[in-house]
């Protein structure tokens, strides 16, 4: 059968295997240009369960964010909220603590995090959506780039607190 005109723009393949403890499976992300050629955002949906501090130095990206906090449990993303987040942005490192569904702009360069998910009472559903074709950024003066997982190997859980450790 030959292929759609079109084919090219639909993209089935974005179903990933969570690797942070607290964090359930099957998650969803879409990477970008390395999926979709010309494509110029990077985007996931997470659903935590557990407390999770998931980021604990200041980045930035090349492109503008938007952080999205909603509700897990359907129908109702909005009235089941029950959680407490911590989120820093800027140099100066301004705390806020999300305790309502929440929608942030984080602007291109604007250095944020950490990011911790300190109470969670109710599953949360997190969407990190990066305008940029390929997921980036600048951590600690180092810069870097994830295209995805290598999907032909099994999700390792990771121990989150070894991996930030010193920061």
């Amino acid at each position: 059968m030959p292929k759609k005109k079109y084919e090219k723009f639909l993209f089935t393949d974005f179903r990933e295997e969570a690797n942070l403890p607290g964090v359930l499976s099957p998650q969803a992300y879409f990477r970008g240009a390395n999926q979709i050629p010309g494509a110029g955002a990077n985007f996931g949906w997470q659903l935590f369960t557990k407390p999770l501090f998931l980021e604990r130095a200041p980045h930035t990206h090349k492109g503008d964010e938007y952080l999205i906090f909603l509700g897990g449990t359907l129908p109702d993303l909005f009235a089941n909220f029950d959680a407490e987040i911590d989120l820093c942005m800027g140099e100066e490192q301004e705390k806020f603590t999300i305790t309502k569904p929440t929608i942030v702009f984080v602007p291109k360069d604007m250095p944020h995090t950490p990011l911790n998910f300190r109470v969670i009472n109710k599953p949360v559903l997190f969407t990190a959506m990066l305008l940029s074709p390929i997921f980036e950024k600048t951590m600690d003066g180092k810069y870097y780039e994830f295209a995805g997982p290598d999907k032909s190997k099994p999700a390792k859980i990771l121990d989150i607190d070894a991996h930030f450790k010193g920061h």
